[in-house]
């Protein structure tokens, strides 16, 4: 009877553990026109899983009920998630969008850019939507997906142009890098898989500064980071406990 008991017991655990921890799916959307957003850094702050969009706007991650999904790019909002259930869910992100800062007008004079164009769809954005081309029936066009920075239009002095400038060309390297060390991608340069596999892009996925030195070379870097793997003593490879 008390053996039973036992088996009963271990049986339950392992239930539990199964149902408990699994995979979250899903695909990521731009709010207002519905397009797919690809290359979009999703993050399990829970249990500290990385991963990207791909193509289509899908993700899947490990995750359970409970943990708390990030969701980063260099263009968009950042979103969090709370997962409730691991059915497949969308996720709507917002496109950021700095407007200038109020300026004074001296002069009513309005000068042309040297080159004569002048944007009619700017009003002070550094981003707008872009568009199919207009028709009779919809003279503003349907939004077609993506969208259109004008950095050059930014009114702020050189140390403000160069800071933002470092930002989004950092989110732009860290999205590059989250979509690089992919589970799929990885797998073909180390003989890992599962979560050994998970476990080693977890520890040594490149910093931002690693990454653009001129000196990196990704096969070189993830055979160096194999062998740093394999010298690590078994409970040391378990980025869970080696995260902050």
């Amino acid at each position: 009877m008390p053996r039973q008991l036992l088996l009963i017991l271990i049986a339950c655990f392992i239930s539990a553990l199964a149902y408990g921890q699994g995979v979250q799916k899903g695909t990521v959307y731009e709010i207002k026109s519905h397009t797919v957003v690809s290359g979009l850094r999703v993050e399990n702050s829970t249990n500290g899983r990385v991963t990207a969009t791909d193509k289509a706007g899908k993700f899947s991650i490990p995750a359970k009920p409970g943990d708390l999904l990030l969701f980063k790019s260099a263009f968009y909002l950042p979103d969090t998630v709370l997962v409730t259930d691991l059915r497949g869910r969308d996720v709507f992100v917002t496109a950021k969008q700095n407007e200038l800062k109020e300026v004074k007008v001296t002069n009513v004079e309005i000068k042309k850019p040297a080159s004569g164009y002048v944007d009619p769809e700017f009003h002070g954005q550094t981003m707008i939507y872009q568009r199919n081309a207009p028709s009779p029936g919809n003279p503003k066009g349907d939004p077609k997906g993506g969208v259109i920075l004008r950095l050059h239009y930014w009114n702020k002095d050189e140390k403000d142009k160069k800071k933002q400038a470092e930002f989004l060309e950092n989110e732009k390297t860290r999205d590059e890098i989250a979509r690089v060390f992919t589970a799929d991608n990885i797998a073909k340069y180390v003989p890992l898989t599962g979560p050994e596999l998970d476990n080693f892009i977890l520890l040594y996925i490149p910093s931002v500064k690693v990454y653009t030195a001129s000196e990196f070379n990704l096969t070189n870097y993830l055979s160096a980071s194999y062998k740093s793997y394999l010298a690590l003593p078994p409970d040391k490879r378990n980025a869970g406990q080696l995260i902050k």
